[in-house]
């Protein structure tokens, strides 16, 4: 199933230069000696209904990036601007704590382990409605029928809400995971690695049900993953990152067939292909990926790019829009001819 880019619409969010650097201390007095660059000027949009994944390395900072939206972390420095049901604009990334509660009706997350983002000592009936519990509905009765709502809604039963987790498999685990994302009938949906514990039977399944949810709710998700075929499955456009930077975004075939930067060919290099006609050399980087503690002048990249010349060791590249949605951090974004899947 390949899916269709959405055209441009109404933004929903809009993050703007975002920074997380969490301190590193050493010593008796616990002295700041310096600082990891987690998240590092991180810019990108997201339209309303649409999808967009965020993919690099473990540790790149996909994960920080969503949780600062959300503002389970505050962020260093930036923008997250939200626009909400009531068509007001709201920067999350500076609003007071006492006033994030209403806001999480709108956005909410699904965690990447089904095993332990589940309370083993709660129902599903505690699990899915402790949410609507935590906003304001007091009646028993409502929260019942709106968890058996619920559960059908991601294909479980009703009558399971009495049991208890360690009576499902990790696959319906994350069905509840995500009934319990969507009790508050949000608008965006932070899914970090959702599918990257299950089989991979299991994982189209909750991905088709993601897509169907999304068809029938008009959600709009932020998909972090580093799987680049599950990514291809369920995205309307890809946001690369490496050490904290993004340093692509644009439609995902565009992506996929026509990478312009060359960290992003590296991991295109590295998609499984089915056909062995289809198979092409794969790229191995050299060296280590940048310390995020001390990251390298110019381009985080370009001690490991193939491509580099002088002005990437001193210059950092600005973030440029290449064809239309399609932005790159490359100096010679312009120039070169990179090498994407293979489209048979």
């Amino acid at each position: 199933m390949e899916r269709a880019v959405t055209q441009p619409n109404q933004i929903l969010l809009d993050v703007k230069n975002l920074r997380k650097f969490f301190p590193i201390r050493r010593g008796i007095l616990q002295k700041v000696v310096g600082h990891v660059r987690a998240v590092d000027d991180v810019t990108f949009y997201i339209n309303q209904g649409e999808t967009l994944s965020l993919v690099g390395e473990s540790g790149c900072g996909k994960t920080t990036t969503s949780r600062c939206i959300l503002r389970a972390l505050d962020p260093s420095e930036g923008t997250v601007m939200f626009y909400t049901e009531a068509g007001t604009t709201l920067d999350v990334a500076r609003l007071p704590k006492t006033q994030l509660q209403p806001l999480r009706r709108q956005m909410q997350m699904i965690f990447q382990d089904p095993f332990s983002s589940l309370n083993p000592r709660m129902t599903l009936l505690d699990i899915v409605g402790e949410p609507l519990l935590v906003h304001g509905e007091k009646d028993s009765n409502k929260r019942t029928e709106r968890v058996a709502e619920l559960l059908k809604m991601v294909g479980l039963r009703p009558e399971y809400m009495r049991r208890y987790p360690h009576a499902f498999s990790v696959g319906q685990r994350q069905r509840i995971g995500i009934a319990r994302a969507l009790a508050l009938n949000p608008r965006l949906v932070v899914a970090d690695e959702p599918v990257s514990a299950l089989d991979v039977s299991v994982q189209a399944q909750i991905l088709n049900l993601m897509l169907e949810l999304q068809e029938k709710l008009g959600l709009t998700y932020l998909f972090v993953a580093h799987d680049l075929s599950v990514v291809k499955h369920i995205s309307d456009r890809v946001a690369v990152m490496y050490v904290g930077r993004i340093v692509e975004t644009a439609p995902t075939k565009e992506l996929f067939y026509q990478p312009r930067h060359p960290y992003t060919e590296a991991l295109m290099s590295a998609v499984p292909k089915p056909d062995p006609r289809l198979r092409s050399k794969r790229i191995i980087l050299q060296g280590d990926v940048a310390d995020p503690a001390n990251p390298p002048s110019g381009c985080y990249f370009h001690p490991r790019c193939a491509y580099a010349m002088d002005i990437c060791k001193e210059k950092t590249p600005v973030q440029e829009e290449i064809t239309p949605q399609h932005y790159v951090s490359c100096h010679r974004a312009k120039e070169l001819t990179l090498r994407g899947v293979v489209e048979k």
